[in-house]
């Protein structure tokens, strides 16, 4: 039993650690890049409550047989070195899907072409307020939405060291309660509560750039899985 509860709390360490600290990364140097902040503090609660609330069925997940075919006993030091290969791919990804949404998506949807920098030369008054407002709600709503996608898929991604879905499945439980999570906040944007909390509903074409986005994220991801395993002898 204290095998099996000393993996499963790795892997919520390592998630938590890893990713959420990359993705604050994100969030910091965004915010110093872009005209506007990425993501509101409320937003930041919103998608850490439902992340932290989808981990819950972590200490119900299953554990891969070789994993207590004979006793273990987690290094924690082991967190530092994990966070310098792993980790980064997050932020890998959200910059892409930062440049997406403020040079593609945002001026497509929003201003007919037309960047968040150059509104003021095209647009004026309450107009222009407008044009504001829905450019910087419609990215905070990808990048949300996006954010909760990357860090909860990890999880299946580094639960194991075998390929994920194929070789080994989560538990039934923790498949539920992630992929629930997934949907409630993806369903954000598009409720009265999203217009409360200064989201635009997302045209149908985001998902057509994130899933495919996210596909290539949870490939990279177990490729340094992989390659770290390699490196070490073991994932935890």
């Amino acid at each position: 039993m204290f095998q099996v509860n000393s993996q499963k709390e790795s892997v919520t360490e390592y998630t938590n650690i890893a990713f959420m600290g990359s993705n604050m990364f994100s969030v910091l140097a965004a915010s110093a890049l872009l005209p506007f902040l990425p993501m509101m503090s409320i937003h930041l609660i919103f998608l850490n409550l439902i992340y932290d609330l989808s981990c819950t069925a972590i200490p119900w997940d299953n554990v891969d047989e070789e994993f207590i075919a004979k006793p273990r006993k987690w290094d924690a030091s082991s967190v530092g070195s994990f966070m310098l290969w792993i980790g980064p791919t997050s932020s890998i990804f959200d910059f892409t899907t930062y440049l997406f949404l403020y040079f593609i998506f945002c001026p497509m949807f929003v201003s007919g072409g037309v960047l968040f920098n150059d509104l003021p030369a095209h647009f004026s008054g309450a107009e222009l307020a407008m044009m504001q407002a829905k450019y910087i709600g419609l990215f905070q709503a990808g990048w949300f939405v996006e954010s909760m996608w990357s860090q909860t898929f990890v999880i299946h991604m580094i639960r194991t060291p075998k390929l994920p879905f194929l070789q080994s499945r989560a538990s039934a439980p923790l498949t539920l309660l992630t992929l629930t999570g997934i949907t409630v906040l993806t369903v954000i944007p598009f409720t009265p509560l999203g217009a409360v909390l200064g989201f635009v509903s997302l045209p149908a074409m985001y998902f057509a750039y994130l899933i495919p986005c996210i596909l290539l994220y949870m490939v990279l991801a177990t490729s340094l899985k992989k390659a770290y395993v390699r490196h070490y002898g073991e994932l935890l």
